[in-house]
């Protein structure tokens, strides 16, 4: 035990920093050095060099751990690290003249030891020092302004401009932390790019006007967080491949622009990835505002079915706004939760599923889209709780969806309340409340096996309008104040309505197809003092004709339901 307790503090003591760290600076005359390169080559583990106002040409390679390289303003701004060598390099010798050249681009500051901080500078000129679409780059970064290859560095509060290629990468790097720093107009590469790089800190940075945001690509348990990422040509931020990432609480707006590789991109893309996506402002990208999708798929009855799949993703309490198509996107993907966001006026559909099962949609103010929630061949989903206002067409709508659950959602002013179309089956619609739309409910398209239940549907022309449907039940509804309560046409047969209010509608119904208008026992209200109750039991002496084919409800009620 006295052995064990030996080396560990032997080790503690190892790897502290120096108790006899010493301060090196760079600078003009009355500096230990004029080149930056010679304090590397001088410094202990745990040595600050502090590098004075001025311009200095580099191709930094850091190999010692525990160094602090910091920028001070000494009178003439922030130093300027400028990617290229700082010495003369012999390019080519003739007889009796030799041709002298001062390289530039490449990578500025490369970080190869662990506990290294470089801080307060401005960092330029990062490029190619062979044309860029040659492809020749040093490693899947290539070259950067700061490249980083190891663990527990700190990159802080410099100023990342002029340059071609990506401002910060990592590779193989993890527990860094990348702090308030800008970041701007990268050309080609990236603002922050981590591959196969694990629990990192991206916090407090503006990436603005680069040609990729951030990306990272087989990376796990990384934060991004309290980030503005602005005016990206591609996506503001892209996870490939990456699980337990945290999105929080960063602005990521007018991301997506016109480029040659296409036009299509958005505010955040999650690619076979599992996440948290919280409390973001997510405003003004070309395409989408959060898109999901999985990089290969196929149908498995319960997730995870493999790597590539994206799943068990929560999206909640972001403002999603004025995106270009949809304000949330869902590819392939499963048991995800939206959870409490506010998605408004998008250009295309405010949540839309797609091939995407499992998923629960719930506590969502969903205002001003196309479609509000659209689920396209999604199934098994359960949409809740959620408002959904002033949709340019329907407030929900299902294609060719099966097993949905729609319960106690708010949908208000939207051209259509709740459509089910192209074969959509076995869903219910239950205890929610639809006013002031053209057509409260649309069942059509051969959607068979629904369940319209306990749903209050108020001022709507068409109250329910079932078209080429069968076999739906509808039934405990309280239908008001429209033209017409509940409409079926000659393709809709076999649906059973029963226990519903439709007294307050100018036409109470009308029944083309060959349906039921009872359950046997029950019927429908259709208004007062339209037929007698002799004994009193709620239900007419007499049947009530249905306007249409001729059928009939058996069992009419005498008196209102309570819904």
């Amino acid at each position: 035990m006295a052995r064990s307790i030996i080396i560990i503090m032997f080790l503690l003591l190892a790897s502290s920093p120096s108790s006899q760290a010493a301060t090196i600076t760079v600078g003009q005359e009355g500096s230990d050095f004029h080149r930056i390169e010679a304090a590397l080559s001088s410094a202990d583990p745990g040595d600050v060099i502090e590098v004075a106002s001025g311009e200095y040409l580099v191709n930094l390679n850091i190999t010692t751990p525990r160094i602090v390289l910091r920028g001070v303003d000494t009178g003439g701004g922030i130093p300027v690290l400028r990617a290229g060598m700082s010495t003369a390099e012999i390019e080519r010798t003739y007889p009796g003249l030799t041709w002298m050249v001062q390289m530039t681009g490449g990578t500025a500051v490369a970080i190869r030891a662990d506990f290294v901080t470089v801080e307060n500078f401005v960092i330029t000129g990062a490029s190619s020092q062979k044309p860029y679409d040659t492809g020749e780059h040093y490693d899947v970064i290539g070259n950067a302004g700061i490249r980083v290859y190891s663990d527990f560095n700190t990159i802080a509060n410099n100023t990342f401009e002029g340059n071609e290629l990506t401002g910060i990468g990592l590779l193989n790097s993890s527990n860094n932390q990348i702090l308030n720093n800008t970041i701007r107009d990268v050309r080609y590469g990236h603002g922050i790019y981590l591959h196969n790089s694990h629990n990192n800190n991206i916090e407090g940075n503006d990436l603005l006007s680069n040609y990729n945001g951030i990306e990272l690509q087989w990376c796990d348990s990384n934060t991004i967080q309290d980030n503005e990422i602005r005016d990206s040509v591609i996506d503001g931020i892209r996870a490939f491949s990456c699980n337990f990432t945290f999105i929080t609480y960063n602005i990521i707006t007018r991301n997506g622009h016109e480029s040659e590789l296409g036009s299509n991109w958005n505010g955040i893309s999650l690619v076979g990835s599992m996440n948290l996506v919280a409390n973001n402002v997510i405003s003004f990208n070309r395409n989408d505002g959060i898109y999901l999708n999985s990089i290969f798929w196929e149908y498995c009855s319960e997730p995870p079915c493999g790597a590539e799949e994206s799943y068990e993703n929560l999206i909640i309490g972001n403002r999603i706004q004025g995106n270009g198509k949809d304000g949330v996107h869902l590819s392939k993907t499963w048991k995800n939760k939206i959870i409490d966001n506010n998605v408004t006026e998008n250009h295309g559909k405010g949540i839309n599923l797609e091939e995407s099962n499992n998923n629960t949609i719930d506590l969502n103010n969903v205002t001003k889209n196309d479609h509000g929630i659209y689920l396209d061949r999604s199934n098994f989903t359960m949409v809740k709780n959620n408002t959904i206002a002033e949709g340019e067409k329907a407030g929900i709508y299902l294609w060719s969806a099966v097993g949905a659950s729609m319960d106690n959602n708010t949908l208000l002013d939207n051209t259509a309340g709740l459509v089910l179309a192209e074969s959509s089956e076995r869903n219910v619609f239950i205890r929610n409340n639809v006013t002031n739309s053209t057509e409260g409910i649309n069942i059509s398209g051969g959607s068979d096996e629904n369940h319209i239940l306990q749903n209050r549907l108020r001022s709507c022309d068409i109250g329910v309008i079932l078209a080429g449907a069968g076999r739906n039940a509808v039934s405990g509804n309280e239908i008001a104040d429209g033209l017409l309560g509940i409409s079926l046409d000659v393709y809709s047969t076999g649906n059973s309505i029963s226990g519903n209010d439709l007294s307050t509608n100018v036409e109470v119904a009308r029944d083309e197809g060959d349906n039921r208008w009872d359950d046997g026992s029950r019927g429908n209200y259709y208004g007062p003092g339209l037929c007698e109750d002799a004994d009193g039991d709620g239900i007419c002496d007499g049947p009530w004709s249905i306007p249409g084919r001729g059928n009939g409800d058996r069992f009419p009620l005498s008196r209102p339901i309570s819904i």
